[in-house]
Parts: structure tokens; C-alpha cells; sequence
């Protein structure tokens, strides 16, 4: 509990962009928008979905060490399907 905490905290201080008043439906954002964002809203976005996709899966785990993996594979299947949904990518990648 004290990691899960602790990667809160990071990520408030990481992603102060964050805090900006904007509202995203990622259902709409497609892979081709992956390459024209920047570094701190493609990290959030990337730290929303994990966490999205660990609910779905009905787990309370984040496993940080596997981010950068996670994270390049999602690039490499969005950069191959270009029209695929990042939310409908992260769970392709996922479900694997």
C-alpha cells in the first residue's frame, strides 16, 4: 500500500500538467495522436490507461517495472495501426 501511495505522490509532482481543466475521452483517442503529444500527456494518458486496464482486470497492482515495456510495446502496435483506438491498443497489448 505504501508503494501505491507513494506512485501517487510521484505522479502529482510528475504530472502537473495534468491539473489543467480539459476533458479527454480516451475511447476517441486514436494512435495516431500517440506521436504528437507531448512527453507529460503522453505519460499521463499511458499511466491512466494501465490503470483503467487493471480495473477492468479487477486488479489492485501496478507492476512499475514493467511501464517501459508496456509502454514500448503500445508504440510499436500503435505505430503499425494507426486508427486503433490507444484504449482498444492498450487492451490488445494487455490481454496478451
Amino acid at each position: 500500500m505504501k508503494k501505491l501511495i507513494g506512485a501517487a505522490v510521484l505522479a502529482a509532482f510528475l504530472f502537473p500538467a495534468a491539473a489543467q481543466a480539459e476533458t479527454i475521452d480516451l475511447a476517441t483517442v486514436k494512435c495516431s495522436e500517440l506521436a504528437t503529444m507531448d512527453k507529460e500527456g503522453g505519460t499521463f494518458i499511458f499511466t491512466w490507461l494501465l490503470g483503467y486496464q487493471s480495473g477492468v482486470a479487477g486488479t489492485t497492482t501496478m507492476d512499475l517495472g514493467a511501464m517501459e515495456s508496456l509502454g514500448s510495446k503500445i508504440g510499436e502496435y500503435c505505430a503499425s495501426n494507426a486508427n486503433v483506438g490507444l484504449l482498444a491498443a492498450t487492451t490488445a497489448i494487455m490481454g496478451q
